[in-house]
């Protein structure tokens, strides 16, 4: 039976006028609604730009893109990845995993992850994930 898990990894920059602490703001709300909508993943911030993969339902994750594209706390938005997701959650059990990508240290360059083309930014975002202790 193939998969109806759709997957959305994109890059977006913490637009003007919003400070560090707007991204609490963002990690809280993004883990009640996951929750509730089923949605899964993880989340890096490196002080200015996001990296993010997300996987749910072709409906929802529709959806969440709509709203990541039309929040204001998102400039630059780029998709990098979207489609089927494997058979199974890459992440089956954070609603929103979040890395602060300058003290984590996970080494993910998210400048370079939105220029490379979709299955190598997919495999370095994969890659520098395994490296973190997500909350």
């Amino acid at each position: 039976m193939a998969s109806s898990l759709q997957s959305l990894l994109y890059t977006s920059r913490l637009a003007a006028g919003y400070g560090p602490t707007e991204v609490g703001r963002i990690v809280k709300q993004a883990r009640e609604m996951n929750a509730i909508h089923g949605i899964t993943g993880v989340l890096v911030f490196d002080g200015d730009w996001f990296a993010q993969y997300v996987e749910g339902m072709p409906e929802t994750m529709a959806v969440l893109e709509a709203h990541l594209r039309a929040d204001p706390r998102h400039s630059d938005f780029r998709v990098i990845d979207s489609g089927p997701a494997g058979p199974e959650r890459r992440f089956p059990n954070w609603v929103m995993g979040y890395a602060d990508g300058d003290i984590d240290g996970c080494g993910l360059d998210i400048s370079a992850l939105a220029q490379a083309d979709s299955y190598e930014a997919l495999q370095r975002f994969a890659q520098a994930i395994k490296t973190l202790d997500v909350l």
